[in-house]
């Protein structure tokens, strides 16, 4: 019985075997061996009564009698039972042919073999058990060099060692959903298949952009200039976006390569334009070797993160950080100067391998910007804000609640799905995992949080490995929000020493030791409720109106009385999104449900005897 996880090698090591049968390079006790190989599909394939797939299994047994030395092979063994565990009848019956001498090569992974196989202990114990892992990156090499001579021939294109390890590299830390060697194999394969088809790719490209832009450049006449701006920034940024990728495998791309901002459709048609020829060149060119760079790109289209080693406009923009980050989480320039100068380590190469880039707990009171920060965060590392695991710890209160995180305990129901921290992670592993009001927790899961922290590695209890070497844990609380405010009322940073005292009345010595940072957040001041205020209408108004083609403007004292009214030094910044919903967004909707504002429109919203006054303005 041979078990590893997917892409290890289970199929290549019998495909070796049989080689090395037909080669005669085997022992001589096993001299005229013959292998066949079960299909898996014509043996389920049409059973229609009960006990239909046993008569075919005996059956396959009774013809193989006839060859005195023979070896069955059955490829995804555990697919032979059901969904819940073993079949007693199927069970019962290979037990019997393989005492009476049916030889079976067999293979599975660890999580079907514990799941379904290992619970039948007089089965799994007719096996002899065969467990694949990963080896050394030199034998991955020589996999590589042996495997990927087809598919050079097939594709016409060659790659040299260095570029092999670079794939090993770039799989081992970014392709975890498979074993190596098949995910370097499919990563190079990929590669090859994206630059043999880029010319005809470019091409179609280009005539697609090129009919555009002649489209726009016919009807912008017949809009007005800010009409002009939205119909064509929207459709052409949309198209040059997806040239940009093909672009990006060309010899001559350079990373700094930006799509510029534009101030009005002229500027985008020019542009698009100058792309057209980029792409032109770019059809003409035919690659014959893959690159590192090759490499690069693609685990970034899969990714979305900026990979290989720290270059210099990736060192450029980390040190931007805090300017950023600042630009959208206001009066927060503690928390963030702590988290940046954390992350800028980690990055830099000076932290110990494996572990998370960081572990930071979040202090203060409610609507300070906690969430904000750890979105952002997301944002500017994984380039996608949705890129949070998030868990609500009032949800663990109790033990058998927090065995969830880790998987229940066999015979428990959920035992077949494992852990669901584990699960999330190797689903989403760049992303920031946040555990929410962690002080609610049962006892319990520090000892994950620990081994997390420490190893960067968690295993459920079907042995699936979930890897946080490349994510952020953050934690939140609001235990000791009254000293923080009370510090920071009086100008004042809340020193480190009194909130570890603080917090070491609900958790661990050891949990409090691998914090990379305990970090509080300042309560929001009127000032900074008004910045986060305009932040906050751009994106839950403003850019919605501009979508209707219906330009909303309001006046800073509109906006001064409107953050005000949604003030509260209790909640934050949290009563502001309710302000622009009941006092702006509601309003205007039912206006223009109404037809009183259409298409077109210009609108003005301003202050008047303490109260919203609106006006059509065009």
């Amino acid at each position: 019985m041979i078990i590893g996880d997917h892409g290890i090698g289970k199929t290549a090591l019998i495909e070796g075997f049989v080689q090395k049968n037909i080669a005669k390079q085997i022992p001589d006790v096993l001299s005229g061996l013959q292998v066949f190989e079960m299909d898996m599909g014509a043996l389920v394939a049409g059973a229609s009564y009960k006990g239909e797939i046993e008569d075919r299994i005996k059956s396959i047994a009774q013809e193989l009698k006839a060859f005195p030395k023979s070896v069955l092979i059955i490829e995804e063994f555990h697919s032979l039972f059901g969904n819940q565990g073993s079949d007693s009848g199927i069970v019962n019956l290979l037990k019997s042919e393989i005492s009476n001498g049916l030889t079976i090569i067999a293979t599975s992974t660890i999580e079907e073999y514990t799941k379904k196989i290992e619970k039948e202990q007089g089965l799994a114990g007719m096996f002899e058990l065969l467990k694949l892992e990963e080896t050394e990156d030199e034998t991955h090499l020589r996999m590589l060099k042996q495997t990927l001579e087809d598919y050079q021939i097939h594709h016409n294109i060659k790659v040299d060692d260095e570029t092999m390890k670079e794939a090993i590299r770039l799989s081992k830390r970014y392709m975890k959903e498979k074993s190596l060697p098949a995910s370097a194999i499919d990563l190079i394969d990929h590669t090859m298949s994206v630059l043999k088809t880029a010319g005809e790719s470019f091409l179609k490209e280009k005539n697609h952009l090129l009919i555009k832009i002649i489209h726009l450049e016919d009807n912008t006449n017949n809009y007005n200039d800010s009409e002009r701006k939205i119909h064509s920034e929207w459709q052409l940024k949309d198209l040059i976006e997806k040239t940009k990728y093909l672009i990006s495998t060309s010899d001559t791309y350079k990373e700094e390569d930006q799509i510029p901002e534009f101030e009005n459709a002229d500027e985008i048609l020019k542009y698009s334009r100058e792309l057209i020829e980029s792409v032109e060149k770019i059809a003409q060119q035919k690659r014959t070797h893959i690159t590192e760079l090759d490499l690069a790109l693609i685990i970034s289209q899969k990714t979305n993160i900026p990979i290989g080693k720290l270059k210099e406009e990736e060192k450029q923009r980390l040190n931007d950080m805090e300017n950023v980050l600042a630009k959208r989480v206001v009066g927060q320039d503690h928390a963030i100067s702590i988290v940046s100068e954390a992350v800028l380590e980690t990055r830099s190469g000076l932290s110990k391998a494996g572990q998370p880039i960081g572990s930071f707990f979040f202090l203060g009171p409610t609507g300070t910007g906690k969430t904000e920060l750890a979105k952002s965060l997301a944002e500017f590392l994984f380039q996608d804000e949705n890129a949070i695991i998030r868990f609500d710890m009032s949800e663990f209160k109790e033990e058998h609640s927090a065995a969830l995180l880790y998987g229940a305990p066999p015979g428990y129901v959920g035992y077949e799905e494992g852990g669901l921290l584990v699960n999330k992670i190797r689903q989403k592993p760049y992303s920031i995992v946040l555990f929410d009001e962690i002080e609610k927790a049962h006892a319990s899961v520090f000892d994950v949080f620990l081994q997390i922290m420490d190893e960067g590695k968690l295993h459920d209890r079907l042995g699936k490995e979930g890897d946080f070497s490349n994510a952020i844990i953050l934690f939140t609380s609001n235990i000791g929000s009254e000293f923080i405010v009370e510090s920071f009322g009086k100008g004042e940073i809340p020193p480190s020493s009194k909130l570890m005292e603080m917090m070491s009345r609900f958790f661990r010595p050891e949990f409090l030791g691998r914090l990379t940072e305990t970090i509080p957040f300042a309560p929001i001041s009127r000032e900074n409720a008004l910045k986060i205020f305009e932040i906050h209408l751009k994106k839950e108004l403003l850019d919605l109106v501009k979508n209707l083609n219906i330009e909303l403007s309001i006046t800073q004292e509109a906006k001064a009385f409107l953050s005000m009214e949604g003030y509260d030094i209790k909640y934050g910044a949290r009563p502001l999104k309710g302000i622009i919903r009941g006092r702006l967004r509601r309003p205007l909707a039912k206006k223009i449900v109404a037809g009183e504002y259409k298409e077109g429109d210009k609108i003005e919203v301003s202050l008047g005897n303490n109260d919203l006054i609106w006006k059509k303005i065009n």
